[in-house]
């Protein structure tokens, strides 16, 4: 009875979360308002940690001055042993800025992403930027973000294309509402995470962006992230100081890159426990602090006083190699907090400076160091992060002024130019390259995002190491094998006999005190289940087989993976992840006319699954060899999306294919004739 009364609501709570308006409108709305809540709530205890550390909410600037020298030496000491013992021991995906974690998630995972990376990431980075960690907050806000869009995508159990749209929909969310910049906060997920302008993706990220920023304007009101007087261009002769200052910003951007590089490097050599890194970090920082107060935390009030034109040029020169430095140290030490704030302040002081100079040669042509610091902000920002996009919308909404567009223009453009060719990767991409993920590669990415327990089969071949020779001769004489695996008595893989091993005459004289562990190559190439498809082929490029073995961690024998599959799900999702975002969601059609050529003699077309093939799975189908064609997608008559094809699932004669092959094989195929053709 409970049954019956369940099935109702369950039928209505898949139709909900499978409705295109509920995919595209609802959830990442949902997300939108999350992560505006999130947000608010992750500045409130960033101040809380503040107030406890120096007993005040205001900028630290206006504090520090006032405490003893010992009390400023040991806030970020007493933050890192907070810091490095729960990111450690609890969730090690919350260390660093997060941003290369989530851009991972999204690219390679999925969209999955633990529901507790939100909570220690809040907390981490709340510490470690309350008592004075030199990072910005957005980092771990886009983190946040991620993981609260991650988790609704999975409570509502959608497809890895949904999760991953969601996971960039809290990313713009957590940006938006931090800044108050709702299209820089879009368009940074689009640009840097996701890294698709795809139209399917724009509309959730956007709603999402909106609503984030509405939450925070509701708390915090409707102002600037920055105090900016108003400039503008003075002379047309003046763009030229700007296009010195792109260079300059691409330099300093590159700078910035490699010393984080460094300072990881040799961080990753220090002979203490990782957990205890941070305290270590903070003792250099608290050193740091007492030399360059200005550097404590994410430094808003050094930044308007840059864009005021109110620091001297040779504080601003100190300032400016500093704040790299200390970045890179809290970063490096094993701190949680974001890099992209820190890059704004590197612009706006370096900025500054080079403003400094060319005010002080050319008064009548230029405008103040302030306006120089502004756009530098923009330019430091494209060339660390490689994001021009972002850099410009954000430092439109952030200060409210278009009138300086055009400096910031050729400015961030030449940024971007100059950064990439000194440094190729960014600081978000960094840390991803340095773990083998290369981003730039769309084929390594498929293969990524698929592992090995995904498509392994199980063994079709096994005998026990036990048998004796004339059992194994005999089984290949039975058997149409080319190689047999052979196991011990709890399953453990103990080698691998070849049909070019039983071929030698002298193997047939060896006698029946022979076993098949005797002939066995104990010494073959393995994969795990976890592993990715990209390491399977790895291990196929230096193998002489077409087939590896698939072993547990503790040596079980779990199965096979040959080549054929890998190519085969390699081809697939090729095809699926380029074509399917072409329309194709028309009518079922009745014959192969109506089709999107792909050259080649290809076409994509949706088919109704023959009767003959009703009852049976893709797999035992086995369409590539029946009728040379590759399923891209399916959806059952209950579906209001395509989805992935499942290769085990029972098709079922109202069920529709999206597949990909020539005219002639797809008529065959829709006529249920497997025999005619070639």
């Amino acid at each position: 009875m409970a049954s019956s009364t369940l099935l109702p609501l369950k039928k209505g709570w898949d139709r909900f979360r499978l409705n295109p308006t509920a995919e595209l409108v609802i959830i990442p709305s949902l997300t939108g308002l999350l992560t505006g809540v999130a947000a608010i709530g992750f500045v409130e205890l960033i101040d809380l940690v503040q107030w406890v550390a120096i007993g005040s909410r205001e900028w630290p600037l206006k504090v520090i001055p006032h405490l003893p020298w010992y009390h400023l030496f040991l806030i970020p000491i007493l933050g890192g042993l907070i810091v490095g013992p729960l990111v450690n021991k609890v969730s090690p995906e919350a260390e660093g800025h997060g941003v290369p974690e989530v851009i991972e998630t999204v690219m390679v995972r999925g969209g999955r992403m633990r529901p507790r990376v939100a909570l220690v990431k809040s907390v981490a980075s709340a510490v470690t930027i309350g008592t004075g960690g030199s990072v910005g907050r957005e980092g771990p806000i886009v983190q946040i973000g991620a993981s609260i869009g991650s988790t609704i995508g999975r409570l509502f159990r959608l497809p890895p294309e949904q999760l991953r749209t969601l996971a960039a929909c809290g990313t713009a969310g957590g940006i938006a509402a931090v800044f108050n910049a709702p299209i820089a906060g879009a368009f940074f997920a689009l640009e840097v995470i996701t890294r698709n302008f795809a139209t399917r993706a724009f509309g959730p990220v956007i709603l999402s962006s909106v609503l984030a920023t509405v939450v925070s304007r509701a708390y915090f009101g409707d102002t600037p992230a920055f105090v900016v007087q108003p400039y503008e261009l003075e002379s047309a002769l003046e763009l030229a100081a700007y296009a010195g200052l792109g260079v300059l910003s691409g330099a300093l951007g590159a700078l910035f890159v490699r010393t984080m590089d460094r300072f990881e490097t040799l961080a990753s050599r220090i002979p203490v426990p990782r957990m205890w890194h941070t305290a270590l970090g903070g003792a250099a920082l608290g050193a740091l602090f007492l030399v360059m107060p200005n550097l404590y935390g994410v430094g808003y009030g050094t930044m308007d006083g840059a864009l005021s034109g109110n620091i001297a040029w040779e504080w601003l020169g100190l300032l400016t190699l500093g704040k790299i430095v200390a970045t890179s140290l809290t970063i490096a030490s094993g701190g949680s907090g974001g890099v992209f704030l820190p890059s704004l302040f590197i612009g706006s002081v370096g900025g500054g400076l080079f403003g400094c100079g060319v005010h002080g040669l050319f008064p009548g042509l230029t405008a103040s160091s302030g306006a120089y610091a502004l756009v530098g902000m923009a330019g430091v920002l494209a060339a660390a992060t490689h994001s021009p996009i972002t850099a410009m919308l954000l430092l439109v909404e952030i200060t409210g002024d278009y009138k300086i567009i055009l400096p910031v223009m050729i400015v961030v453009t030449l940024a971007t130019l100059v950064g990439r060719a000194l440094e190729e990767e960014s600081l978000y991409t960094l840390k991803l390259s340095r773990r083998g993920t290369a981003l730039r590669r769309h084929e390594e990415l498929i293969l990524r995002t698929h592992t090995v327990g995904q498509v392994m089969q199980p063994p079709a071949h096994v005998l026990a190491d036990r048998t004796p020779i004339e059992e194994v001769l005999r089984y290949f004489l039975m058997h149409d094998a080319a190689i047999v695996y052979v196991t011990d008595g709890e399953g453990r893989l103990a080698g691998a006999i070849s049909i070019h091993d039983i071929k030698d005459p002298e193997v047939g004289q060896l006698g029946p005190l022979v076993l098949a562990v005797d002939l066995a190559e104990p010494n073959l190439l393995k994969v795990l289940p976890h592993d990715t498809l990209a390491d399977c082929m790895d291990r196929f490029v230096v193998s002489d087989r077409d087939e590896l073995p698939v072993v547990t961690e503790a040596g079980l024998l779990a199965g096979v993976v040959t080549r054929r599959q890998v190519l085969q799900v390699f081809s697939s999702e090729l095809l699926r992840q380029v074509f399917l975002d072409v329309s194709i969601r028309d009518q079922r059609v009745e014959s192969v006319q109506d089709m999107l050529h792909l050259g080649q003699g290809l076409t994509i077309a949706r088919m109704e699954v023959p009767r003959a093939l009703a009852g049976r799975s893709l797999r035992d189908a086995n369409l590539r060899a029946a009728y040379h064609l590759t399923v891209v997608a399916m959806r059952h008559p209950d579906d209001t999306a395509d989805r992935l094809p499942d290769p085990a699932e029972p098709l079922a004669a109202d069920d529709v294919l999206v597949v990909v092959g020539k005219p002639s094989d797809l008529e065959r195929f829709r006529l249920g004739d497997a025999n005619g053709g070639t």
